[in-house]
């Protein structure tokens, strides 16, 4: 994944590079190897390019010992290396031999090696091994053959294959393109202004409004005008939507790291997440119809529950006639999902099977008209899980997706429905808010399939008024383990210079030990592996030493004598253990424990993860790692 800006417009007292380069900086988390921005030079009348490897901190030096002029058009790029190296030379913007056109991407050209072969022999001088270059050569292709900018860009996206989305820009008329096919792609227009981004998170500082381009659109800019139209060269007329996003929460806010803040805003978050779709009939004598939560504070425990969710189109039919439920994902996401599978056998008695997106778009996966398919992705621009969510959709599958993104690819595809996280900006790299706002609104989810299947006769045992009343407390339960933030510094203290770990968890805990684990080495670089607890004795036993810490998450039911039982093992080893637990169990010598709020067992697993952010993001500080850009990571892997 990439990161891509741009800006036209009449300014005054500011240059369009300056804009750029903030806007990269909005957009860092997307790929850190290589930056660069390209603009039109308002004295020589000619583009002007600056890159520079590594951080965006090295191109905005250079651009201080540059200087550039005042300027009123720029793209800008941040780089997550795919093809070719993250050098200087493989930097974007690329240019055309002309020097007249200059192009920034994000995606992949599938193609590029039978363009770039033709590029040649039509004696275009290609410099770098990227597939991006051959964009500005093929539009400098066809404006040689007597196109327009506007055309030659146009022709030239028909002519590419992959997923891409990428701004062009002309010296001679001033003018933009961008053009979306996968990525996202997203505009803002200020008075005679325009921005085009990523993501929105560098255009909220100059509009609530924006138009997210769809699949197959070129957005075209010059002298104040925007036109849009399909590559076929339809001109259409997209409606803005309205970002509730705001600047500052996209900013530290006094916290060290991005991923600290967004741990710390998990109860906003979360009540955000089912605040409006969580709907009470009454509560003792107190009719109080379709009251929803606003607040934590005077709620009582209400009767009558009912799911509303906003751009949902799955009915009880759908449901009915569907011969599975197919959960796909990559990352943290395919956690979540392997956790509300979990919820979703429990609450409803209907069977789950989660894929990982990026094994079942090449798998023989049996997939029949009418199966439901739910795509788990932050971002909404996962290539791997829209791929296999493409394909589900060809052979008539329903699609559902589960996202924080508005306007992201996965929703385009969702004919039954989105679930929004309502997480808001996301700028570290490792998931946190994200991932405990998707395992909510799988919860939520699980419910609202419940209410339109009916009343599942073996199941008398689920207490719902008890778990929603435990929802309305959950942020509350988070606020509690995050007020324990001192207690995690130092148990990190004790573990930050070990080598390896490893996660234990059962049940629907088990996906927790998986996440928390991959928290730790995406951000610590610490080798950690999770496990079952039950499968310990099956292999990785042989791994515990003195030198092996492993953590447990422990919860108070049966399974609680079987976990302590694996924990004497780790003991009689010499290992070191951490428990994580809901209760105090007599573990007496055996290990660093920490209590925990106890909760409805559905939502423990957003309960239990919380602690393992908080110990991996301890870690990582103390062993001076970039917490908030983990080393060959992206936020999205937007390309296979």
């Amino acid at each position: 994944m990439c990161g891509i800006m741009g800006f036209s417009g009449d300014i005054s007292g500011d240059s369009s590079v300056n804009i750029v380069l903030n806007g990269l900086k909005n957009l860092e988390y997307r790929g850190y190897d290589s930056s660069g921005i390209a603009y039109c030079d308002n004295i020589e009348k000619k583009i002007k390019c600056v890159k520079k490897s590594g951080k965006l901190i090295n191109l905005s030096a250079e651009l201080r010992c540059v200087k550039p002029p005042k300027s009123n058009i720029a793209i800008g790029h941040i780089r997550w290396a795919t093809h070719g190296k993250p050098t200087e030379e493989n930097a974007h913007p690329h240019m055309d031999c002309s020097g007249n056109i200059a192009i920034v991407h994000n995606g992949i050209i599938e193609n590029y090696t039978v363009l770039r072969e033709r590029l040649i022999k039509e004696g275009h001088k290609i410099v770098t091994p990227t597939d991006s270059e051959v964009i500005a050569h093929l539009i400098e292709y066809h404006i040689n053959e007597g196109r327009s900018f506007r055309e030659a860009v146009r022709l030239s996206a028909l002519e590419l294959f992959g997923s891409f989305a990428f701004l062009a820009l002309n010296a001679s008329e001033k003018s933009i393109a961008a053009v979306k096919y996968g990525p996202q792609l997203v505009l803002a227009r200020k008075d005679n202004n325009i921005y085009f981004a990523s993501d929105v998170s560098p255009l909220i500082e100059y509009s609530e409004d924006v138009i997210y381009l769809k699949n197959s659109e070129i957005a075209y800019f010059c002298d104040g005008k925007l036109e849009i139209t399909t590559f076929k060269g339809k001109k259409i007329k997209e409606a803005p939507t309205k970002i509730d996003w705001n600047a500052s929460k996209s900013a530290k806010s006094g916290f060290s790291h991005f991923m600290q803040k967004e741990i710390f805003e998990q109860p906003a978050r979360l009540l955000d997440a089912f605040s409006s779709r969580v709907m009470f009939g009454g509560s003792n004598n107190v009719a109080d119809k379709n009251k929803k939560i606003t607040k934590l504070d005077n709620i009582d425990v209400f009767s009558d529950i009912k799911i509303s969710i906003e751009n949902m189109k799955l009915t009880k039919n759908d449901i009915k006639n569907a011969s599975k439920i197919v959960f796909t994902a990559c990352g943290s996401s395919y956690y979540a999902a392997l956790a509300i599978k979990y919820m979703i056998e429990t609450i409803c008695n209907i069977p789950v099977i989660t894929e990982y997106g990026s094994e079942l778009r090449y798998e023989n996966f049996p997939i029949s008209k009418g199966d439901i398919f739910v795509g788990i992705s932050q971002s909404g621009e996962t290539a791997d899980t829209n791929s296999a969510l493409e394909i589900a959709k060809a052979k008539h599958a329903g699609i559902l997706s589960i996202t924080n993104v508005p306007g992201s690819q996965i929703t385009a595809m969702s004919d039954k429905g989105i679930i929004y996280t309502h997480a808001g900006p996301e700028i570290g790299v490792a998931s946190t808010k994200a991932f405990t706002a998707q395992l909510l609104c799988g919860l939520l989810l699980a419910f609202y399939i419940r209410e339109r299947t009916g009343f599942v006769p073996h199941l008398k045992d689920i207490n719902v008024e008890n778990i929603f009343s435990d929802m309305v407390e959950l942020p509350k339960k988070v606020e509690q383990i995050l007020s324990m933030d001192e207690i995690f510094k130092e148990i990190a203290k004790k573990y930050y210079k070990s080598s390896n770990f490893l996660y234990m968890g059962r049940g629907i805990l088990y996906p927790i030990a998986l996440e928390g684990a991959l928290k730790l080495k995406e951000i610590s670089y610490i080798h950690a592996e999770g496990y079952p607890a039950g499968e310990m004795k099956h292999g990785p036993i042989a791994l515990v030493d003195e030198n092996m810490p492993v953590l447990f998450l422990l919860s108070d039911n049966m399974l609680a004598p079987k976990t302590i039982s694996n924990m004497e093992e780790i003991k009689a080893r010499g290992g070191k253990i951490i428990a994580v637990s809901d209760y105090e169990p007599d573990i007496g010598e055996l290990s660093d424990l920490i209590k925990i709020p106890k909760i409805s067992e559905v939502l423990s697993p957003i309960l239990y993860t919380v602690p393992l952010q908080l110990l991996a993001y301890h870690i990582a500080e103390l062993k001076g790692t970039d917490i908030d850009q983990p080393r060959n990571l992206a936020k999205s892997v937007t390309v296979e």
